[in-house]
């Protein structure tokens, strides 16, 4: 078995690349699969480490300040997945998000939350296309006096929990980060941001059919009789 983790802090070492406003679509190979997919959002660009794409955003972030009320940041990425290396399918990926936050005031709040969408480009469940889904919502974002305080969350998809499904070699995968900051009195203070995140995929070997393992053994044995012939 093939396992992809998410190797943020090495990533965060790596990942010097500038951003631009100008739409490019970019294709990034991992270990076992290459990622394609359109940089000119708020993710940036990103890197590859093994079979996991990892961001470093530049600029994905909400403030409030003095009773400005409820400022957002949301954006979506959709990355087109293969997997390249003969033989092996992509059985389950997993989302990590990290970043920090400061909040400071009775009314103020702040907020963290992603999906993981996964759509098959080459396999149907029933007469739609195989798909599966899954949110998260950072919680404990509580008041820190102003002081800066670092957030994760997280989520997985497994093929496996999709009836029909199970594993591809062909995937759509929408990347989807909400921010928000509110304050509604003066001296209240709301901030967060997304610093690093990125998808992470498990790719194993595609199984054998037991009827093709049965085939087999019989090769075997009939060269075994055939052996013990021509010896007599």
């Amino acid at each position: 078995m093939k396992v992809s983790r998410l190797k943020l802090a090495a990533a965060a070492l790596l990942l010097g690349i500038s951003t631009s406003g100008q739409a490019t679509i970019v294709t990034l190979v991992g270990t076992d699969v290459s990622f394609t997919f359109d940089d000119a959002t708020l993710f940036g660009s990103g890197i590859v480490v093994g079979n996991s794409l990892v961001f470093q955003p530049p600029a994905f972030k909400a403030e409030s300040l003095n009773g400005a009320g409820a400022v957002t940041a949301s954006d979506t990425l959709i990355i087109d997945v293969v997997a390249t290396t003969p033989g092996y399918d992509i059985t389950s990926l997993a989302m990590q998000e990290q970043g920090d936050y400061r909040r400071k005031g009775v009314d103020a709040s702040v907020a963290a939350s992603g999906r993981l969408g996964v759509t098959s480009t080459t396999t149907t469940c029933g007469i739609l296309a195989c798909n599966d889904a899954s949110i998260f919502n950072v919680a404990g974002l509580g008041d820190t006096g102003g002081a800066t305080v670092a957030w994760s969350g997280g989520t997985s998809v497994n093929l496996a929990d999709t009836a029909g499904w199970g594993s591809d070699t062909s995937l759509q995968i929408s990347f989807q980060n909400n921010l928000s900051a509110t304050t509604l009195n003066g001296g209240e203070e709301a901030f967060i941001q997304k610093k690093l995140g990125g998808v992470g995929l498990i790719v194993n070997p595609v199984p054998v059919p037991a009827a093709l393992w049965l085939f087999g053994s019989g090769l075997l044995a009939l060269a075994g009789v055939s052996r013990r012939r021509s010896r007599a």
